[in-house]
């Protein structure tokens, strides 16, 4: 089967898709739309809006998310812009291959992640669905204020209380104002620090977390297919990201050696995101990304840099150091007796050194002369 042929298998017309639009700042907005047309990987979607909001623009050449199916038999593909028509059509070229969205669930990593879960009395979908999309939308609320208090700095001045005074105003001996520092109090840091210290007290757990569930050790027992109501604090960059989602235990296995180091029961849970937003599921795909990332280049610069300046060392045992000291002493002694060698070799050979062919031309030249002149050549030496 070609890849139109799946492109068409995938998304027929009239099928009903969630498209994923990228914003500044790295979030996703999403919207559904409806599949007007189909030509091997030319699509045709009509958007459910007549208006996007501020900050999302469909351009040619922007690259979107295409997502149909269900929280259980999901996929999706990327499409690239080509034309944007009239009447909220919009003209896109779907690229790559069509992926399961269940593949996240296998991209996972062990962190230790402040996470709270709740024990919840009510396990009705339809409630603790409406609970959570309340909670998250006024976690949200919330997140939009302080993000405006922080652009705002002046609000603080309004906070002051209504019985403040100014502080007294002294002369000093030239008449002019003593700047003493009374009364002139330091900016309240409480008032200024906007961040959420709600989680500063919670411990981290160790939790194997992936785009489709949690694993966590816990002490409380759960029976399977129960609801339960979690918030993971995801430290992200460039700031932190709280996940508000509705989960379903998946398992509940005892870890005796947990339960024996802990002196008190401990289980294996598996909780499966029943409710969550897709944007924090991809927030907690790309935290994990990002954490491999890291990890990988660690790894790299430790396999690099092993044996630098930095490498830890281990200490030698009493054998290898005598095996090193006699091993140093033996060299050292050959050492020494290759150069006493040399220094006698090189003594002899000065004192008794062979003539060179000038040397031998030149005695002969005068032992002749010698023997020209009457002379011996053994008293002319």
């Amino acid at each position: 089967m070609s890849d139109f042929d799946q492109y068409l298998e995938h998304f027929p017309v009239g099928l009903k898709v969630n498209v994923g639009i990228p914003v500044p700042g790295g979030d996703t907005f999403h919207d559904w739309a409806i599949i007007h047309t189909i030509d091997e990987d030319l699509i045709s979607l009509q958007l459910s809006r007549d208006t996007l909001p501020a900050g999302v623009k469909l351009k040619v050449g922007t690259i979107l998310d295409i997502r149909a199916g269900n929280e259980i038999e999901g996929y999706s593909c990327r499409a690239i812009i080509v034309t944007e028509g009239y009447h909220r059509e919009v003209l896109l070229r779907l690229i790559g291959e069509i992926v399961s969205s269940e593949l996240r669930e296998f991209y996972r990593i062990d962190a230790f992640l402040p996470i709270k879960y709740f024990i919840s009395t009510e396990q009705s979908e339809v409630r603790l669905k409406v609970a959570w999309k309340e909670k998250r939308e006024a976690r949200i609320t919330a997140e939009k204020e302080r993000k405006q208090q922080e652009k705002k700095p002046w609000e603080r001045l309004r906070q002051a209380p209504d019985t403040e005074e100014l502080p007294s105003e002294e002369f000093g001996e030239e008449g002019l104002w003593d700047d003493t520092g009374e009364g002139l109090d330091q900016p309240d840091q409480a008032i200024n620090d906007t961040s959420d210290h709600s989680w500063d007290d919670v411990i981290p757990l160790a939790a194997n977390i992936s785009g489709g569930g949690i694993r966590m050790l816990l002490h409380h027992k759960f029976e399977n297919d129960t609801l339960v109501p979690i918030e993971i604090y995801l430290p992200c960059e460039p700031e932190p990201q709280v996940i508000d989602a509705v989960c379903v235990v998946a398992f509940a296995n005892e870890n005796y050696a947990a339960s024996k180091q802990f002196s008190r029961t401990s289980y294996n849970t598996g909780l499966k995101f029943k409710f969550v937003e897709e944007r924090d599921r991809d927030a907690i795909v790309s935290y994990i990304s990002n954490v491999q990332l890291k990890r990988i280049r660690l790894m790299r610069e430790q396999y690099l840099f092993r044996s630098g300046p930095n490498s830890e060392k281990t200490e030698a045992t009493p054998e290898q150091r005598l095996k090193q000291i006699l091993k140093t002493g033996l060299v050292i002694t050959i050492v020494i007796f290759a150069l006493i060698s040399l220094t006698i070799y090189f003594k002899n050979y000065d004192e008794n050194r062979p003539k060179n062919e000038i040397e031998l031309i030149f005695d002969k030249g005068y032992s002749d002369y010698l023997k020209k002149i009457g002379r011996n050549p053994s008293q002319g030496q």
